[in-house]
């Protein structure tokens, strides 16, 4: 096999680029330019745009300045031995006011306060230029569809600020230089699997349909039990990334999926849980990505545990040995038994045999982070963001501010056949809420007064409300903790899935507390994985691959300087779903009714919402 090319992807701006390959030492050169900056004058503070910035800096309290991410992939086992950048002479430019801060990540939780506190204006006295640095970079081993890659990701500041002399400086174009040294000889994986299925022994025969499934669509697929699995590791986690690891080098596995529920204490599947404190809310949070997350830059195992004293991915002391980039896709089912491992296999034949696209597209959001300073209903503006990376969808909004977010509308939602399911605002794991425009006070939809969760709560699933069974959509949640399957084995996340007659095929959403950015909700954080979700998946058309591709674009964009809510972000974003599943057409969903029909109950209070509703609040003052 001939060595390869290095391939060098440019995501964004234009620039010239030219490389050298050799046998030993190989550089790559690319110059970029860049357009004058736009300011924009605010109440407090002036913005600065750049056309082709590709994010904005996000450090709390500090300038938002334009970033511009240049993305490189070389083969894999090559070693970036130096980055250098120049820039051409400075312009400088007085402007009116200070530039805007950042704002600090708020929590999306149902359980914290919500409204933004309004503070003073903020006068940088104690610095002297932003950034110090012009550029910075950052190397990682991942996964580019079926190819192992390493990434280099350089980002540029175009544009330096002087507080005390409330001056921008900027340049007109920059050169990157890139020196690397590619292995001595190609790394090259076995191709005899596609797909690894690791499960409980309990759980074998349930899932061979599903197996036989996808060998005879031309995945290579075999299924492991845990019961199988050698003990190499210092414990059963890391016995099973062990396996993992050997999996790719053996077999050419790139997809992945864990089958069990892993609530604490009673684990089914083995839980590797990431020590990111969100403080008083949780200590730790469950992260699949550690079992994606097999190789560091330089090819070795990412162990996660730097001090090795059990604590994985530890802030900050652990977080030079997780390299974050997925090295497979992975998905997990979190079932608690048999039965829900049945139903989610037969969903997932009638999703193949009946997914026939809609282009449409239910979205719920409301006011976020209400007193934010420039007014956004996050919810809102993130929902609207989405349509931009959906062209030719159609959506069914129910927001805070047209007054349509309600329980029985999300319910009919779900049964007009939409493609996507897409939820902006606060949750638990057991619900999902917001609030209308500049109201904290009050929670929708319908609050439920007894429950100890207000909200779209998670026994709805399972009453009346998404008898959607013919057609099963993709849902993104952005909001903390509905796939957080410690917490409890029905999280609303899974509940969407383990129903029967409706609900989803997959979900995507966060394993424990989550954070938003008032006023700039899809710049960070949860908001900006929000939306790369639903441009993965209409990009690429496999929930696995938009799984990884959402952690790597957001690891691209934002880093080298990660603050502890970007490791967060990054870390609990859990995908329930087949990671080999793809949304394309199949045929009419409306041919035949899916898995069981409605029994006579649902039928029955189906058809009574006040009945529904009082049995409800029966329920939720049960649990």
């Amino acid at each position: 096999m001939p060595l390869l090319v290095v391939g060098i992807f440019v995501l964004s701006g234009l620039g010239a680029v030219a490389g050298t390959e050799g046998e030993k030492e190989n550089f790559v050169s690319e110059t970029i330019s860049f357009s004058t900056p736009i300011t924009n004058e605010k109440t407090d503070y002036v913005s600065i745009e750049l056309t082709e910035a590709t994010s904005s800096s996000m450090e709390t309290g500090k300038p938002m300045l334009p970033v511009v991410t240049k993305v490189y992939t070389f083969p894999f086992g090559t070693s970036v031995d130096n980055v250098e950048v120049s820039f051409s002479d400075v312009i400088e430019q007085e402007i009116s006011k200070p530039i805007e801060p950042a704002p600090e990540p708020q929590i999306v939780s149902v359980y914290a306060s919500n409204k933004v506190i309004e503070t003073e204006v903020v006068a940088y006295s104690d610095i002297d230029v932003c950034p110090e640095y012009r550029f910075s970079y950052k190397t990682g081993a991942g996964l580019k569809g079926e190819e192992h890659v390493i990434y280099l990701s350089v980002h540029l500041y175009p544009v330096q600020y002087h507080p005390k002399e409330n001056t921008i400086y900027y340049s007109s174009d920059a050169t990157v230089d890139v020196t690397y040294t590619l292995p001595e000889s190609p790394v090259i994986f076995m191709d005899e699997y596609d797909f690894l299925i690791l499960a409980p022994a309990d759980f074998e025969s349930a899932l061979q349909p599903l197996v036989t499934l996808k060998n005879g669509m031309g995945i290579d697929t075999i299924l492991t039990t845990l019961d199988d699995i050698p003990s190499v590791g210092v414990d059963e986690q890391e016995d099973i990334k062990y396996y993992i690891k050997d999996a790719i080098e053996s077999w050419g596995i790139t997809d992945v999926l864990l089958v069990g529920a892993g609530v604490e204490g009673e684990e089914i599947f083995p839980v590797r849980n990431a020590w990111i404190g969100s403080a008083p809310y949780e200590d730790y949070f469950p992260s699949d990505l550690y079992y994606a997350d097999i190789y560091d830059s330089t090819m070795g195992f990412s162990t996660w545990d730097k001090d090795g004293d059990g604590k994985y991915a530890e802030y900050p002391g652990d977080m030079d040995d997780v390299d974050i980039l997925p090295d497979v896709n992975i998905g997990r089912y979190p079932c608690n038994d048999v039965t829900e491992v049945n139903t989610i296999v037969e969903k997932i034949i009638y999703y193949k045999e009946h997914n026939k696209m809609t282009n449409k597209i239910l979205q719920m959001g409301g006011d976020t982070f209400p007193g934010d300073p420039g007014g956004q209903l996050e919810g809102e503006h993130a929902n609207t963001v989405v349509m931009t990376k959906l062209p030719g969808y159609t959506a069914t909004q129910l927001w805070g501010s047209n007054g349509q977010l309600s329980k029985s509308n999300i319910g009919a939602g779900f049964r007009s056949y939409v493609d996507f399911v897409d939820f902006s605002g606060h949750g638990s794991w057991a619900s999902w809420a917001t609030h209308p425009p500049e109201d904290d006070s009050i929670w929708i939809p319908d609050q439920t007064t007894i429950s100890p969760y207000t909200g779209f709560l998670y026994v709805d699933v399972d009453l009346y409300r998404l008898t959607n069974g013919v057609k099963l959509p993709v849902i993104v949640i952005n909001s903390c903790s509905n796939n957080k399957f410690t917490d409890s084995p029905t999280c609303l996340g899974w509940k969407f899935l383990s129903k029967s007659n409706g609900g989803g095929i997959a979900t995507y959403a966060s394993a424990g507390i989550g954070f938003g950015s008032p006023g700039h909700e899809t710049e960070g954080v949860m908001g900006w994985m929000e939306v790369k979700a639903f441009e993965e998946l209409y990009d690429t058309k496999n929930l696995g691959e938009a799984w990884n591709n959402c952690i790597t674009g957001y690891f691209n964009t934002f880093g080298p300087d990660f603050e502890i809510t970007d490791y967060k972000t990054m870390l609990e974003f859990e995908m329930f779903g087949d990671p080999t599943l793809d949304v394309d057409d199949g045929d009419d969903p409306k041919i035949k009714p899916t898995h069981r029909p409605l029994n006579i109950f649902e039928r029955f209070i189906g058809q009574f919402p006040l009945l529904a509703k009082l049995f409800e609040l029966i329920i939720a003052k049960i649990i």
